[in-house]
């Protein structure tokens, strides 16, 4: 008599591993398929206004096409035109034997082609120690003409043992419709600075 084969038994843990890579394998392909983001493929309208801003190397080079391109340019990258001279290196100022600082000449430079009626500088003492200001002052400059580096006389103070920083908050320039005021920035609640549109928000008449 033949004798009969015995089936062999079955691995429940070979089962279950089979199962688990089926089923890893299946969650990824879905995970793939359904879950990951697709890229998303946006038009720009050909007829969009282009950027004017540009950097300050870019600014020295500048040639504007004509002269609409050139005041809006002037208006949207005032900063990289309009500017005061390198902290501790152009800022003068001499520290009296009490430890006050006189003598404050801020250094100017107007990069445009326009005189400038006005600007108007923020002047911060700075305690070095606690990098806390002790004191500010506002000056106003009047006629600031271009393409020149002009020191300009700052305000007298009696706060001692200090730093300074020095920085622009205003601006008014009707020969390229300019009107800068940092307090209007700061405000939220103020959309479009002073024209209302936010791609020329410092544009006035």
């Amino acid at each position: 008599m033949r004798e009969k084969k015995r089936k062999k038994k079955t691995n429940p843990f070979l089962i279950f591993t089979v199962l688990f890579l089926v089923g890893s394998i299946a969650g990824f392909v879905i995970k793939t398929i359904y879950l990951t983001p697709k890229e998303s493929i946006i038009i720009i309208d050909a007829h969009e206004p282009k950027s004017t801003i540009i950097s300050e190397k870019d600014a020295t080079e500048f040639k504007p096409t004509s002269e609409e391109d050139k005041n809006l340019t002037y208006r949207n990258n005032w900063k990289n035109f309009i500017y005061i001279g390198t902290l501790h290196k152009e800022v003068e100022y001499v520290e009296a034997p009490d430890g006050r600082i006189t003598n404050l000449n801020i250094p100017i430079i107007n990069n445009t082609e326009y005189p400038i009626e006005s600007i108007t500088i923020k002047v911060y003492y700075i305690n070095p120690g606690n990098k806390n200001t002790l004191e500010s002052s506002s000056f106003e400059i009047k006629n600031v003409l271009p393409g020149k580096r002009v020191s300009y006389p700052g305000p007298e103070s009696n706060v001692k043992g200090v730093t300074i920083i020095c920085e622009i908050t205003k601006i008014h320039s009707a020969n390229f419709g300019f009107c800068f005021d940092q307090d209007l920035m700061f405000d939220v609640s103020t959309r479009g600075g002073f024209s209302g549109n936010p791609r020329d928000p410092w544009h006035c008449k």
